[in-house]
């Protein structure tokens, strides 16, 4: 048995689905719903299911602290967390993620492969398919030198812990803007833990950003990386990797027929880095204007 958390907001179009899925998963779990004061009918769909539901204020919702309030309700040693709108893709998505995370005693995290959804556009669908590649990887700190920011790369939009290992780190970070996956990743790497990326666990998860949408969330991500610079300092620089992300992205859309896309391409560039670059440099920056520039406005208090 393992424990399956899946904070929510606003859940209702993703639920249906989501709930017939795991119903058909091969691996029992119990099932742990933490919902952020939803206006819609998120908590009628859940109270048909055979799960733990609890209400939390929408303004107490943070990344890290809900997902820890999350294990600390699991009533088993294996935690999965999901978001709402990661959809697996078989009765065995469950069964793959956690074997996975138990095949060696050094690995502390287990994250799965994110497809994007049919209708996710050309920018959403390659961010999947370079960030979730099909070949599985184990992640050491022997591979920082190679792989820099991407060793401690991952995500809780499809991932399990072990509650122990989480407990050895001190949970997930307690009032994180975001990524407190990652800042969990970069710790347990650092401390001789292993990451294991396991691509043949597959949920659907992708979305289609508009270009305000990418200042913001990379606005979001450079207060992440200033936030926990100490955490991530002995990995290379982000904007290293962010080059290479755009020389690949440029490489797709010229051998897939998408050279028209490139000019938007460079907009959304110029425009995330300049988010990324507001965003680390927070500290400076009035609380009002944060709250407009930030995709987690609710952050700024």
């Amino acid at each position: 048995m393992i424990s399956v958390i899946i904070p929510t907001y606003n859940a209702e179009s993703y639920l249906p689905q989501l709930f017939k899925q795991l119903r058909e998963q091969t691996l029992s779990h119990e099932l742990i719903v933490i919902d952020s004061e939803s206006t819609d009918k998120t908590r009628e769909l859940s109270s048909f299911e055979e799960l733990t539901f609890i209400n939390i204020k929408k303004s107490e919702f943070n990344h890290g602290s809900t997902r820890n309030l999350g294990v600390r309700l699991a009533n088993h040693e294996t935690v999965l967390f999901l978001t709402q709108d990661a959809l697996p893709t078989s009765p065995y998505t469950l069964e793959r993620l956690v074997a996975m995370l138990h095949s060696r005693e050094d690995i502390a995290m287990a994250y799965g492969r994110q497809l994007p959804y049919s209708k996710t556009g050309v920018f959403g669908h390659f961010a999947r398919l370079i960030n979730y590649p099909a070949n599985s990887l184990i992640k050491t700190k022997a591979l920082i030198p190679q792989m820099g920011i991407k060793t401690c790369s991952c995500s809780n939009s499809f991932a399990a812990y072990r509650k122990a290992d989480l407990a050895l780190v001190g949970g997930f970070p307690s009032d994180t803007i975001l990524g407190e996956d990652v800042s969990v990743a970069a710790r347990f790497i650092l401390r001789g833990k292993a990451v294991a990326y396991c691509a043949e666990a597959e949920v659907y998860h992708s979305h289609d950003y508009t270009v305000w949408e990418e200042f913001k969330r990379y606005f979001d991500i450079g207060v992440f990386h200033n936030e926990q610079k100490d955490v991530l300092k002995e990995f290379s620089q982000a904007e290293s990797e962010g080059f290479k992300y755009v020389m690949d992205e440029w490489s797709y859309l010229r051998q897939h027929g998408y050279t028209v896309l490139i000019p938007a391409q460079v907009v959304r560039t110029v425009v995330k880095y300049i988010g990324y670059k507001l965003g680390k440099l927070e500290n400076f920056l009035p609380t009002l204007l944060k709250r407009q520039l930030s995709m987690h406005n609710s952050f700024w208090r």
